[in-house]
């Protein structure tokens, strides 16, 4: 009965197929020469046209940009340095530390750059905890709180929390995400650390749910927030995280900017429940994110030729800038994702500086480039005239020459 059954599924399969073959004049249905292009392609290539016009027109003139963004004279987005003496010896680090042992990533270009992540936000943070030391009254400072907006399962967190515990005693870190399992994850890993002074907390919470978060930070505390690849518009929620606390600093790498253009109003305004814990949902833009979010890009899309609207427009440099990079990746493909990604993150420093007085600059993770990888843009910000300001300038400045 069940071969019966078998052979009919196949003979009805392969009508089927005979029948497709015979509408579109081709033997072989499976296949597309380059003469007959698919529809997916035919979109592709046009929506990237669109995206070079788009990107000339916003290029035409130069960028006009604030003087301390560019780079030996131009805007140029260097790779971030990382002095030897500031490096992190993994052959001396506690595996369970370690991305590629604690965090099970194989050896690869993919563990490579996990280490790499860690190691430039233990630098940076690093500097920044003791511009805050030594800036602050030691009888006004109990700590510093480091926060991991949408730190996943903990990669950066665990292994910063137990580097920081064997030099910075006064360093918490407060690990934030939606996801119970990967918070618990987390937990786990985090257990099989030896360090008695390790201070690793986590908060299972929306991002956008800024007040709640904020409250789990004592007002003696200092805080820093720093984001790796938190998707979409949750990466924009991890910057207004820290201008509710007190205009702190940040650190923040971000990814998948096509995710933000999925607004959770509609999601909920057409009938469907809000889930954060799906992964398009809490990625999407709560209501008090729009974009563009700086006045600077809002202009340059006024000022475009394309006829669409400032959103439509902005809607194409989101998706071309998500556009996933590969070895069989075209050359000029690349470039494009390039240009609109840099375009996207100037963005969201820009609406710091409008909305927010902050310092910010823009480098590019090392063992990141930005050909082969678009996800390694770090954003970097701190209120105007503060002492970490002083130090993301110096990090800038030694990264341009």
């Amino acid at each position: 009965m069940h071969q019966s059954a078998l052979n009919s599924s196949v003979e009805m399969l392969t009508h089927l197929f005979l029948l497709l073959a015979a509408s579109t004049g081709r033997s072989n249905i499976l296949s597309l020469s380059d003469e007959e292009p698919s529809r997916w392609r035919q979109r592709t290539a046009k929506r990237r046209q669109r995206a070079d016009d788009l990107l000339d027109s916003i290029e035409s003139g130069g960028l006009q940009l604030p003087e301390y963004l560019t780079c030996r004279g131009a805007f140029n987005v260097p790779t971030l340095q990382i002095p030897p003496r500031s490096r992190i010896n993994w052959d001396d680090v506690d595996p369970v530390l370690d991305p590629m042992q604690g965090g099970k990533i194989r050896v690869s270009d993919r563990g490579l750059r996990k280490r790499a992540q860690v190691d430039a936000f233990h630098y940076v943070l690093s500097s920044l905890v003791d511009a805050k030391i030594q800036n602050t009254k030691e009888k006004l400072l109990t700590g510093i709180t480091i926060i991991d907006a949408g730190c996943g399962a903990g990669n950066l967190a665990v292994a910063l929390s137990g580097l920081f515990s064997s030099q910075r005693e006064r360093v918490n870190i407060l690990a934030v995400d939606v996801n119970e399992q990967a918070l618990q994850r987390l937990e786990e890993r985090s257990q099989c650390f030896s360090s008695r002074n390790a201070q690793l907390e986590t908060c299972c919470e929306d991002l956008a749910n800024y007040d709640s978060i904020s409250s789990r930070i004592t007002p003696d505390q200092n805080v820093i927030v720093m984001s790796l690849h938190a998707c979409g518009a949750a990466s924009d929620m991890a910057m207004n995280l820290a201008f509710r606390c007190n205009n702190a600093p940040f650190v923040i790498c971000p990814c998948c900017t096509a995710k933000s253009l999925t607004k959770r109003s509609e999601v909920q305004n057409g009938g469907a429940v809000f889930d954060p814990t799906a992964s398009f949902q809490r990625s999407g833009a709560s209501t008090d994110i729009l974009y563009p979010r700086s006045s600077w890009l809002r202009s340059k899309l006024d000022l475009s030729e394309l006829s669409s609207s400032v959103e439509e427009q902005y809607t194409i440099l989101a998706k071309v800038a998500d556009v996933g990079l590969g070895p069989q990746t075209p050359a000029q493909q690349r470039q494009t994702q390039n240009r609109a990604k840099k375009v996207i993150e100037l963005d969201r420093l820009l609406s710091a500086s409008e909305n927010h007085d902050y310092d910010v600059r823009l480098v590019i993770l090392p063992e990141h480039n930005p050909l082969v990888y678009g996800k390694g843009d770090l954003l970097l910000g701190a209120h105007k005239g503060s002492a970490e300001a002083g130090v993301m300038q110096a990090i800038f400045d030694s990264s341009c020459l």
